[in-house]
C-alpha cells in the first residue's frame, strides 16, 4: 500500500481552477459518478472528489482530456481520503 500524500508514477496529475466561485475546472478526470443542482461526484486519477454549490450545471466533460467545467455557485470542493474513510472510528480512537 502507498504512502499518504505521494502520488503513484502513473498519474499525469491534476489542475483545479476556481474562479469567482462561478467556475470550477477540473482536469484528471476519470469519471462521473453523480451529479444535481447541488454537487458533483467525480472520480479523479488523485481519489474521488465532490464538489458541492448551489445551481451546478455541467458546461463541459471530456473524458478523452480527463476535464470537466462546472458553473454555478460553488461551496466547497473535497477530496475523499479513502485511506481515512478505511480506518472509521476504530483508526480514530488508536491513532
Amino acid at each position: 500500500m502507498g504512502e499518504i500524500g505521494k502520488v503513484p508514477a502513473k498519474l499525469n496529475g491534476q489542475d483545479l481552477n476556481i474562479q469567482n466561485r462561478e467556475k470550477i475546472r477540473v482536469t484528471g478526470v476519470n469519471d462521473i459518478i453523480g451529479f444535481d443542482e447541488t454537487f458533483v461526484d467525480i472520480d479523479t486519477e488523485l481519489g474521488k472528489m465532490l464538489i458541492r454549490g448551489e445551481g451546478l450545471k455541467i458546461a463541459r466533460l471530456s473524458l478523452e482530456q480527463h476535464e470537466l467545467v462546472v458553473n454555478g455557485y460553488i461551496y466547497s470542493c473535497e477530496y475523499e481520503d479513502t485511506v481515512k474513510a478505511k480506518k472509521g472510528i476504530v483508526g480514530r480512537i488508536f491513532r
